[in-house]
């Protein structure tokens, strides 16, 4: 579950006992970050066994969520807070006329596979389309680096360090995601780095690739062609090859899509004394 920053959070969420909702009396509520900090504790009320939680913007990045209902149960969830979409619900809604129907695809449907296409675009390029922020823990070489395995690396938020808190004048960030302290980092030291990386607004034709790959997803169904189908024979003839994610080089079996994303992917090229370019 993902929010937009600068926005207020409402969080809700139902015990359940396998596939049975379990009804209890009071739940309270703790919210914390990252690093473990708390940053909102209180009371969620009720309507049914819905149980809601809201509370103020909070800053990006990502947050556990401990719902406890006294001795009966205590259930962990989580969501993130991010600086952008890959595109609107009103966008995906006008992109087809099945998606208009909001009984059929009704809000959190849509937020939902909004939020599982922006992972998978994320892990198709290894770059994210939208502002987000992440906290992960590297190690020392001895050098004044650090690398965080990310791409468009937009700015460095905190470091903490085997003595705490980091003094964070004269610590830089590239957009590919190395870190260059003002002194050396002795080796094997490990440090925590939180630091906003993505794109600052989504490219046009990523955003157009987010919604049909949206539709496929929702309406895989009005094809008519068999999940495992590698080829088919129609009706008036002729044999057809499909596209298919996981075959061939295809990522997700459309052909404008993975041609999309093919265009924003790093690519490593070595020259004939093995050099890379």
């Amino acid at each position: 579950m993902r929010f937009l920053s600068g926005r207020g959070v409402k969080l809700t969420h139902t015990f359940l006992d396998d596939e049975s909702p379990l009804i209890v009396p009071a739940v309270s509520v703790t919210v914390q970050d990252a690093s473990g900090a708390t940053v909102y504790t209180g009371d969620a009320t009720s309507s049914g066994d819905e149980w809601t939680a809201s509370f103020p913007a909070v800053p990006e990045g990502v947050y556990t969520v401990s719902w406890q209902a006294g001795q009966t149960a205590t259930d962990a969830t989580g969501f993130e807070v991010v600086g952008g979409y890959l595109f609107t619900l009103p966008e995906a809604r006008g992109s087809d006329m099945d998606l208009e129907d909001s009984a059929r695809f009704p809000t959190a449907e849509l937020k939902h596979y909004r939020d599982v296409v922006t992972d998978e675009f994320e892990v198709i390029t290894a770059r994210s389309f939208v502002p987000r922020t992440a906290r992960v823990e590297v190690e020392a070489d001895g050098t004044s680096s650090l690398y965080l395995g990310y791409f468009d690396v937009t700015a460095l938020k905190a470091v903490d360090g085997p003595s705490g808190a980091e003094d964070m004048t004269g610590w830089t960030v590239d957009p590919s995601g190395f870190v260059k302290a003002p002194f050396e980092l002795r080796d094997g030291d490990r440090y925590t780095v939180t630091f906003r990386y993505g794109f600052g607004q989504v490219p046009e034709d990523v955003k157009r690739a987010g919604l049909l790959r949206l539709r496929s997803v929702l309406t895989a169904e009005r094809s008519g062609i068999p999940d495992r189908a590698t080829a088919f024979v129609a009706a008036e003839g002729g044999n057809f090859t499909l596209a298919t994610a996981g075959r061939n080089g295809w990522e997700t079996g459309i052909p404008e899509v993975d041609a999309v994303l093919k265009r924003y992917k790093y690519s490593i090229f070595y020259d004939v004394f093995g050099v890379a370019r």
